[in-house]
């Protein structure tokens, strides 16, 4: 029996799509108009320069304005599981409360349903 191996490349395609995980300026101005410059969690007015992504990056979130959330830091860092909650919420429930967020309040488009 022979080992024949491939290339990284013939293994992918060559063609492979990329996809953008960045929120673009547009998408990022859509995502604060739509949430009204507030957290949609504690509704601080004080908010992060980037929004939330709902599924992390790391995990395939993409930039798309359904997957984004305005938060302010405090609850950004809830949502990574680093502290508690505005409302003494266990840390390890940050992600799933904005993933139920999402899931109730958006429609596909990321507009409020």
């Amino acid at each position: 029996m022979t080992f024949s191996p491939y290339s990284k490349q013939s293994q992918l395609g060559s063609k492979r799509k990329k996809t953008n995980r960045n929120f673009s300026p547009s998408v990022k101005q859509a995502i604060f108009e739509r949430d009204g410059y507030k957290c949609v969690k504690c509704g601080k007015g004080i908010i992060e320069s980037v929004p939330h992504h709902i599924t992390f990056k790391s995990q395939g979130g993409t930039g798309e304005k359904r997957n984004g959330v305005t938060v302010c830091r405090s609850c950004h860092d809830w949502a990574h599981g680093l502290k508690i909650g505005p409302y003494h919420e266990p840390a390890h429930l940050g992600r799933k409360w904005f993933e139920n967020w999402r899931e109730r309040r958006l429609d596909q488009d990321g507009n409020y349903l």
